[in-house]
Parts: C-alpha cells; structure tokens; sequence
C-alpha cells in the first residue's frame, strides 16, 4: 500500500465505477479506494477517512471534473441520511450500475458468466415507498446518518408515498408524547389507494400504562392513521385497524395485519410477480411450490392462472394471511415451517414439482439448496434482493442447474439494492 494514502490524506482520484454499496471505485496507485459521493467518469479530491489492509474509504470533498451522470439530489439531507446515497446520480446511471454490479457478483462470486438483462426500471423513482421504517431517540424520528448510529431527524421524506410521507410530523408527534422507550417506527399505506396509514413501533423494556390514553388521544387526532400497534418483548398493544392490503396484480388483492412484510415499492413488485410469472409460464394443473412465500406475493398469480401451488412460509402471520385468501385464488395450500425443513420433507415424500419459486431473505437459501437439488424441479425461479448470496448459492445449484435467464428489477431507485429474477433449468 502507498504510504500516501493515509487516514486524513488528501488525494487526487480517477472515477471508475459505482460499487455494490454506497460507494464509487476509484484507485491511487494501484490501490483501491471506496469513495462516497463520486459518480463514474468523475475527477474528484477525496479525504481517506478509512484504511484497511487491501483498500480504503473516502469522502468525495471537491469535484474536479463533473461526470454528465451527476445530478443535484432532490433531497437536501442526501449527503447526510444514509438512506439514498445515489441521489446524486441520474437514473439511467443506476440502472446502469446495478445490472454490472449484478454481472461482476455473478462472475465473480458465482463463477457464472451469463448475459444479464438491462434492469427494468421502477415505474416510480420518487414517491415509490407504501412502507417507511424509522428510528426514534429521545422523541426525534428519522434515519441513520451514512457510516454512524447518529439520528439525522426528518421532516420528509421524497421517496415515501404521499400519504406515508404525510405522516411524518405525526409520527414524531407521537415519539415525543410517549413515556416508554420506543425505538422504531414503521409507517405503511393501507392501500393501493395510499391515503390511509397505519402505525407500528418496537418498543425497549416494559409498556407505561400512562402510554395508553395517550395512544387514544393521539389516533383521534389523526384521522388519517387507521390503527397504531406498539409491541415490545412478551407484550402488544394495538389500537385501530391494522389491515394493509396490498395488490400483486390487477385484481388480485391480499391483506395482513401491519406491520408484515410486503415490498416497500408496490408499482415495482408489480412488475417482479410479472416477471416471475413470465419466466416460470405456468400451466393449468401444474404443481408449483413457492418457498419463502410471505403472505403469496407470487403464490396468488400463480394459482390464478390454474396452477397448484403450495406456500411455504416460516411467518405466521403471514400464514393466516395467505390461508385467509387461498381459497379465493384457485388450488393454494399454505405450509407453516422453515424452508429448508419443509422442502426436505416434500423431496422425502417423492413430490414431483413443475417448477419452484424461492425468495429468501438477503441471506439467502443456502440452507435449502441439498432439498432443492433433490426435489429436481425442471425449472427453480430464485427471486434475490442480494447479488452477493444470489450468486453464492448459483454456485452451488450449478451442480445441477443452468441459468438460462437474468433479469434485475429496480425496486429500490436511489439505493445500491436490486431485486433480480433468475431461471435455471435443470439439466441432471
């Protein structure tokens, strides 16, 4: 390593590309540097803030030579919240960067070299979330500051949905006039038609029972807030309705109770469960499994156009969501386990699938990929929102799958993350 490039050092970088992380690669001298707030092309004056043995992390502090991928970030507190750090860039750019950055994890990772589709981009770039997760200390609502635990406090928040970023002030409103410790805040829409919210926080230690008039009083004067749920370790308070709905696709409705997981861009997953649907062509009488199911984001339209589907889901919530509307969507059975176990017990009792759909979390499926492989379903659909274990664990079912398809999703504009649908074909 240069001994130039030191903790405090100023230096002079070319721009290379974006990295998988809020970061741009640039090198001095060979040696990498991770530098946020550069954009591809750009010459730019950094401050090394961080070193590590094989490269380090820098501050963007003075521009050089402006790249025409930058652009002034809608949001004035973009340089501080750790939430957005690509708002700097144009969109086309991140659309960019996040199909090569899914190519490299690929080859890299995975030892797979296979053409990746241009991202298909969200239908919303601002305004997409119907869900925002908050910290709360001390009564002050907001996010995380980039690289720390420091609260930046928020007002707005520009890729909330209208309704849910409406709410904001409320929010804090009620962070403030709680006596117990609330920590975390999620507001989320009701509804496709997004002017309706309901509330759910985590709370740490014990609920105040003096917590409770205030929580009345305070879903009274916010008509606009449906229902409130506060939950802390062996105890729940709720107060309202907690339904959210939420709609994969056309006609196709499923709800829970908040605060359950759902995609946080509903205009997007549209175009996922589309997509997902498009790679595995379902036919009437087919036995699919969706594993990783949550409350049958892809279970539904699957069942819909004649298939037998059976979810597998480790949530119980998210069980009795999916149970609650089965029955309305064709051939849908409901399995509550880990994925791992209950695919095992499938590939013991011999099932013969046409196709499987896995959508674990960021962490991946490597737990279930000995069942997968013995299941041999002639198509596995893997749904990631982690290049990274997306591509660890294509390694692995290489032994036996080829990928045939790559088709990234851009679910979260102005964020490093993508979602990406993959198709392997079993070839023995």
């Amino acid at each position: 390593m240069s001994a130039e490039c030191e903790v405090g050092e100023r230096l002079t970088v070319e721009v290379e590309r974006m990295a998988y992380g809020p970061h741009a690669i640039a090198r001095h001298e060979g040696f990498v540097l991770f530098v946020r707030g550069a954009a591809p092309g750009e010459r730019v004056e950094v401050l090394v803030r961080e070193r590590q043995r094989s490269h380090a992390f820098a501050d963007t502090i003075r521009v050089e030579r402006s790249s025409a991928s930058r652009r002034v970030p809608a949001c004035p507190l973009s340089t501080r919240c750790g939430g957005c750090p690509w708002q700097h860039l144009s969109y086309p750019t991140q659309l960019a960067a996040k199909r090569e950055i899914v190519a490299e994890q690929l080859a890299r990772i995975g030892g797979l070299r296979v053409p990746v589709a241009e991202v298909v981009a969200s239908p919303r770039v601002y305004g997409y979330r119907h869900r925002l997760k908050l910290r709360v200390e001390a009564g002050r609502v907001g996010f995380y500051a980039a690289r720390s635990h420091d609260l930046v406090e928020v007002g707005s928040c520009a890729l909330g949905e209208s309704a849910v970023d409406a709410t904001l002030p409320a929010a804090a409103k009620l962070a403030r006039q709680l006596s117990s410790d609330l920590r975390r805040l999620e507001i989320v829409a009701r509804d496709r038609a997004g002017d309706e919210v309901v509330l759910a926080g985590e709370v740490h230690g014990a609920w105040r029972k003096a917590d409770t008039e205030v929580c009345k009083g305070w879903l009274g004067d916010h008509p606009r807030c449906r229902g409130l749920v506060l939950r802390g370790r062996g105890w729940s308070r709720q107060w309202g309705d907690l339904r959210v709905t939420v709609e994969p696709e056309t006609g196709c409705e499923l709800a829970q109770e908040a605060p359950g997981f759902s995609q946080v861009n509903p205009t997007a997953n549209a175009v996922l469960v589309r997509t997902v649907v498009e790679l595995l062509a379902p036919q009437a009488g087919d036995c699919i499994v969706d594993a990783y199911a949550g409350a049958g984001n892809f279970s539904a339209p699957l069942a819909r156009r004649g298939a037998r589907v059976l979810s597998i889901e480790q949530s119980k919530p998210a069980c009795v969501a999916a149970e609650a509307a089965s029955s309305e969507y064709g051939d849908w059975q409901v399995r509550r386990g880990r994925a791992e176990v209950v695919l095992e017990e499938l590939a013991a009792a011999g099932l013969r699938l046409s196709g499987i759909v896995v959508d674990p979390p960021r962490s991946g499926a490597a737990r279930a990929i000995p069942a997968l492989l013995r299941l041999a379903a002639p198509v596995l659909i893997y749904v990631s929102c982690d290049p990274a274990t997306l591509a660890r664990d294509l390694k692995v079912l290489a032994e036996r799958y080829a990928v045939s398809e790559v088709r990234p999703v851009d679910m979260f504009p102005h964020t490093y993350h993508v979602e990406t649908v993959v198709r392997c074909d079993w070839r023995g």
